[in-house]
């Protein structure tokens, strides 16, 4: 309590002696053109530290709020992309404003990269296409790893699934120095593992694929990329942590990482081991998500990279893992049917033991020009992956389910255990020449995927129905072998008719092939043996399938304006042929034409982004939904195919706008959706007086949905205080159709989400992040044999670090959730408290830190899920209250230095590497 009176005591009175200042003007360039997009940046006089940052108008005004703390003078700069650096020792006025008047950049004679020319990078610096974040500004804890220090930059959030957006817009791809990590495009390896505090700087940029890298495509994706930038000096670097972590109830985690980076090269070793539900890394602060079940994990990794994507290149990596999973629930599902409602009681619990093996190969190897002054050059890559994996199952599941007159109708009692593995090689190799100055390009690429599984396992089930006075049971053991393969050519031409204005068509043939085979044996009684062979439900199949796609893309540039346009002609046959039930023999051809449009705005420094789009999907019927054949394996649910079925066809247009508004650090985006299914293939289910189900397919239309989002992001930056305000609208309504018991009906399902979130940052001393959600669903039927439903959620999330003393720091993660509809025999709130004390030692080197996981013991694995025919309540065994002890050692160099793995001044950078001064 004295520390925090203490912190706040700090903060007001800093606040009030401080001097503070508003500094204004207008650039120009040589040719009296008005500078839009330069970034202005305010240094302490003293050691440098940045203090107040922003970003010219397109009117090249600026106007920046700089507390100047005690210093009686300030550094202010000035940094743009083809311009020489203004930099000047200017004197903090007495008058509250600093008005610096008309100034003139000069062109620079040789374009520089801005950051090589301030001393210190502001925190936030927009490059044309490119944000780029300075990840010393941010403040992260001792032990943070690159997805904590994401969760702390302004319009970055991290929603509960794992997908990360930047000012609304989905990230797809995560670099490390322009280089894939472990090979993996989702970069979840580097978020997990990579400590914050040896990144530099956080670039995000418009994703692309390797192909526009190399040819200098403009991106088409409409989402983001990330490229963590390694602090290192003259390109090497070596760093790595070990952790270690014992706690109550034996629980425990270790983990250890080394990374190795020189001249352009990566090499990362990883590895761990913990039975606290993580599957690869170390969690010195848990989040407050819910972790089902209980996990052990083993995990071991190495990687080794060289040269970027504008380089010959090679990747080679390895990842091995296993896992020990155990998962109990227990539910309570109310069904509505037109004629019919019933409640079912279930209890259940599986197992799994599993090991894996994951390696790949990437070598892109480019053939240059000799001469300086062409933009010829050829590409040659090879892509190869192998994964081989095992697995061992189990699992028992108990339901009973009532009449809503309390009426027991069925007892269901289920046992399984199987064994399974499998194995694949998958290899693309693909050649892209740039054929001309014009970047026309061509490329032309053939992929191969080889599967191999197999399978053993045994079943027994017992379902007592009570008006029938009748127990059906299944005892059985299946064996299952199958191997496919899958060959892919594709082609593809850009080339520019005249100046702005592409043709582009694409061709892609594939050919897959599957053979299978499964056998299934009854138990026999007077044997006492699986002895009884099912024919009905073993198959021996061959399955043949060809895709042919030919397609052209026009594409036209207009100023800022982009149009597209591509149709597309689409053939695909399928031949399936069962050597036991000649019934599931078919032969189907599916002929169809796509198109889809886009029109996009693109403002010159990607400030604005306005984009409209229409595409169509087409969902073609599985094997399982065209066969006429009965599937009894669940004797519950008999499920048989229409080979009447046609594919469904989605329409989908999205409206998408994106506005920075760098002048005042404020950022707008939203995005509205709308989707239209024509002849959508839905589940037509027939449940009779036992409560068992017969299902078959159909098409229907009149499914439609509309979703939607805006989102704002205000952020303030000064000399000791970094605030970042967030707020999101989202909107969805779906209208869904159904057919259960020969009754079509409709559910119309409308959500509301408002969201908000606040993180506050003082000094090296306080970080504080709030957020809370509503939301409110609201379900409404048009028949009357269901009733609406209504409810809300809400969740409200406190994550805070305060650091005091000298190295030491308290840590907590709360969060409350809340569900309006949650049946009474669950508890419809949950409060979930994570906390942590540490302190650095041996010269920041090492931390100790005691962590408390659900602190207060009232998380719940209580979840609700409600569709048009069912309400279900679900409790699942999660991961219990935990004390933990923690221990991690830090060590590396940069150049051959010594690494200061956190430092005295967390939220400081390096040093002035030169540039031009004007006095």
């Amino acid at each position: 309590m004295k520390t925090t009176l203490l912190l706040f005591l700090l903060l007001i009175s800093s606040t009030l002696f401080s001097q503070k200042f508003t500094l204004e003007g207008v650039l120009k360039d040589q040719d009296s053109i008005f500078l839009n997009g330069a970034t202005v940046y305010v240094q302490s006089a003293k050691d440098s530290v940045p203090i107040a940052y922003g970003i010219t108008n397109k009117n090249g005004e600026y106007s920046l709020r700089v507390n100047a703390g005690e210093d009686s003078k300030v550094i202010f700069n000035i940094a743009s992309l083809g311009y020489e650096p203004y930099i000047k020792v200017v004197n903090v006025p007495d008058n509250g404003t600093l008005n610096m008047g008309y100034l003139v950049l000069n062109n620079e004679i040789e374009e520089l990269d801005v950051i090589t020319i301030i001393a210190r990078a502001p925190p936030v610096l927009i490059k044309k296409d490119t944000v780029e974040y300075n990840a010393d500004s941010f403040k992260t804890l001792p032990n943070d790893k690159a997805e904590d220090l994401l969760k702390k930059l302004p319009g970055v959030d991290i929603d509960i699934d794992g997908v990360i957006t930047v000012n609304g817009i989905e990230v797809t791809a995560i670099n490390v120095d322009g280089m894939r990590f472990f090979g993996e495009q989702k970069g979840d390896i580097a978020l997990k593992n990579l400590p914050s505090n040896v990144i530099s700087k956080v670039q995000v940029t418009d994703y692309k694929t390797d192909n526009q890298k190399f040819t200098g495509e403009e991106s088409d994706s409409g989402t983001k990329e990330i490229n963590f930038k390694i602090k290192k000096g003259k390109n090497r670097a070596t760093f790595g942590d070990v952790k270690l972590g014992y706690g109550t109830d034996e629980k425990y985690q270790a983990n250890a990482n080394v990374f190795k980076l020189i001249d352009g090269k990566q090499l990362g070793i990883i590895g761990g081991t913990n039975n606290i539900n993580l599957s690869k890394g170390f969690n010195s602060l848990p989040d407050t998500d819910t972790s089902n079940g209980d996990i052990k994990s083993d995990f071991v990794g190495a990687n080794y990279t060289k040269g970027k994507w504008n380089e010959t290149s090679v990747n080679g990596n390895y990842r091995y893992s296993a896992q020990n999973r155990d998962f109990d629930n227990i539910s309570h599902k109310e069904t509505f049917l037109p004629d019919l409602n019933y409640i079912t009681d279930s209890k259940s619990n599986s197992f799994s033991d599993s090991d894996s093996h994951t390696a790949g190969a990437d070598l892109k190897f480019i053939l240059k020009p000799k001469s300086t002054s062409s933009n010829k050059k050829v590409r040659l890559s090879n892509k190869t992956d192998f994964k081989s994996s095992s697995q061992e199952s189990g699992g028992t599941v108990k339901s009973e389910s009532y009449y809503n007159n309390g009426d027991l109708v069925s007892d269901y009692t289920s046992n399984s255990e199987s064994s399974s593995s499998s194995s694949e090689f998958k290899n693309e190799f693909s050649v892209t020449p740039v054929l001309n100055n014009k970047a026309d390009y061509l490329n032309v690429s053939l992929g191969t995927d080889f599967n191999k599984s197999d399978s053993d396992s045994q079943k027994y089930s017992k379902n007592v129905l009570v008006n029938r006075g009748q127990t059906v049971i299944q005892d059985q053991i299946n064996t299952t072998d199958s191997n496919s393969s899958d060959i892919n050519f594709n082609a593809f031409w850009s080339k520019e008719l005249f100046t702005n204005f592409r043709l582009m068509p694409r061709y892609s043939a594939t050919v897959n092939t599957k053979n299978s085979e499964k056998y299934i044996y009854d138990f026999d009684e007077t044997s006492e043996e699986y002895s009884d062979f099912n024919e009905l439900l073993s198959s021996e199949s061959k399955y043949v399938t060809t895709t042919l796609r030919p397609a052209l893309k026009l594409r036209y540039q207009y100023k800022e304006f982009r149009f597209d346009i591509e149709g597309a002609y689409t053939n695909t046959y399928r031949d399936y042929k069962d050597e036991l039930v000649a019934e599931r023999d078919f032969k189907a051809e599916f002929d169809y034409l796509t198109y889809s449009g886009r029109i996009r705005y693109r403002d010159e420094n990607g400030y604005k982004n306005i984009s409209l789009e229409y595409d169509q999907n087409v969902d073609l019927p599985s094997v399982g939904q065209l066969q006429p054949v009965e599937d009894v394996s669940n004797i519950t649910h008999v499920i048989v195919g229409n080979p009447l079925l046609k594919p469904g066809i989605s329409h989908n247009a999205r409206f998408q706008y994106q506005n920075n508004l760098a002048y005042n650090n404020i950022n707008i985006s939203g995005n509205v959706r709308a989707q239209f299914v024509q002849d959508k293939i839905i589940n037509s289910t027939i449940t009779d007086a036992d409560l068992n189900r017969y299902t078959t397919y159909s098409n229907i239309d009149g499914d439609y949905s509309y979703t939607g989002n805006v989102a704002v992001s205000k952020s303030y930056f000064n000399r000791k205080t970094n605030i970042n305000l967030n707020a999101r609208f989202n909107a969805s309504y779906k209208n869904s159709l159904s057919l259960q018991n020969a009754v079509e009906f409709t559910a119309k399902t409308t959500v509301l989400k408002p969201s908000f979130s606040v993180s506050y940052s003082y000094d090296s001393k306080i970080d504080i992040t709030t957020a809370y959600s509503y939301s409110k669903n609201k379900n409404v039927y048009t028949t009357d044999a269901f009733n609406d439903n209504n409810y809300f959620v809400q969740n409200v999330d406190v994550n805070s670090n305060v650091f005091f003393l000298k190295n030491a720091f308290l840590s907590n993660r709360v969060s409350y959730r809340y569900n309006s509809r949650v049946g009474d025999e669950f508890d419809g709130d949950a409060v979930f408290w994570n906390a942590g004390l540490g302190v650095e030692l041996w010269n920041n080197q090492a931390t100790l830190s005691l962590v408390a996981y659900d602190m207060l013991g009232k998380n719940n694995g209580y979840r609700r899920s409600v569709t048009e025919t069912y309400i279900q309540d679900v409790e699942n065994k999660i991961l219990e209250q935990y004390f933990m002890l923690n221990f991690v050692y830090k060590f590396g160099s940069f150049a051959g230095q010594k690494m200061n793995v956190q430092g005295k001044n967390r939220s400081g950078g390096g040093r002035s590497r030169g540039g031009s001064r004007r006095n």
